[in-house]
């Protein structure tokens, strides 16, 4: 039979392996905890970095995406604007040129609003190397648009001058017949037969009044029709611009009249229609050297 010694010897032994058993229990747990802890930590990290990487690389895909958005934008955009101002620039070359097509003009076509409005646009489009071009053909083609409309108004004025010359022509064909005997009556040539003329006095006091009348208006424009071939013959000369002015008074005429009727015959002409030639060489040139730049400017948009 065991003593009591062995007894708790081995009973002892059972209850310390009991209890080194019970002891070993949270140390498991403990450690399976922190080994969960720890795989949980790196699976976390794992995620993380996974996620920071999709993040990344979304990033960097919309940075891409948003560069390559750009840049189509940016070409469209210069495809845009050469479009833009290659109509701008073609449609004031072509109010150039229907300007220069013009040999007159009258006060309507010598308005330069349309002028004005393409090179407006130009004006809103253009780089500066373009736009001094511009500006150097719209000043270039208002002088002419003034040359052309200082043509029309001389024109309306050699017409006013022609009909000036009409009616003294007939005052003086009227006179023609006319004359003054030496004791200073008035006769008037008529002819009585094929080859028979008389010259025949008033009948009556009407008759010497109508003659008198068609006499001194007969004299008078023999004077003023000498008058403006003379102011013809010597173009820009005032003293006989004023002596044409006062003989055409002197036929009758209103004042305002024999001031364009007079003005009209001493102006230079050839000197007008040569400035004229003159202001439209220049446009030209200047049209030339705006399309130039505009063709240089093109070339550099790539269009």
């Amino acid at each position: 039979m065991p003593d009591l010694n062995t007894f708790i010897s081995e009973g002892f032994g059972s209850v310390a392996t009991a209890a080194v058993s019970l002891l070993a229990i949270p140390a498991v747990i403990i450690a399976g905890h922190i080994q969960g802890k720890n795989a949980r930590r790196a699976g976390e990290v794992q995620a993380g970095a996974v996620l920071e990487a999709a993040r990344e690389q979304a990033r960097l895909s919309y940075s891409a995406a948003l560069d390559s958005a750009k840049e189509v934008s940016r070409e469209n955009h210069a495809q845009w604007q050469r479009d833009r101002c290659q109509e701008a620039w073609a449609t004031y070359v072509q109010a150039l040129d229907l300007l220069l097509s013009k040999v007159e003009a009258n006060k309507q076509e010598a308005r330069p609003e349309d002028l004005l409005k393409a090179y407006a646009m130009v004006e809103l489009l253009s780089p500066p190397s373009v736009l001094d071009k511009a500006r150097e053909a719209k000043d270039g083609a208002r002088n002419f648009m003034r040359a052309l409309h200082a043509a029309h108004v001389q024109r309306k004025r050699r017409n006013t001058l022609e009909r000036v010359r009409q009616e003294l022509e007939v005052f003086v064909a009227a006179a023609s017949k006319l004359s003054r005997t030496e004791r200073g009556d008035l006769v008037e040539e008529v002819q009585v037969g094929v080859d028979d003329w008389e010259q025949l006095g008033p009948q009556s006091v009407e008759d010497f009044e109508d003659m008198e009348r068609r006499f001194e208006r007969g004299e008078a424009a023999r004077a003023a029709l000498a008058a403006l071939d003379e102011a013809e013959a010597a173009p820009g000369n005032e003293v006989v611009q004023n002596r044409a002015r006062e003989a055409l008074v002197a036929a009758s005429f209103a004042a305002i009249e024999a001031d364009v009727a007079s003005q009209t015959a001493s102006a230079d002409r050839a000197a007008q229609a040569a400035s004229l030639v003159q202001k439209r060489a220049a446009l030209e040139a200047l049209r030339d050297s705006f399309v130039a730049e505009a063709r240089k400017e093109l070339d550099a948009l790539g269009a």
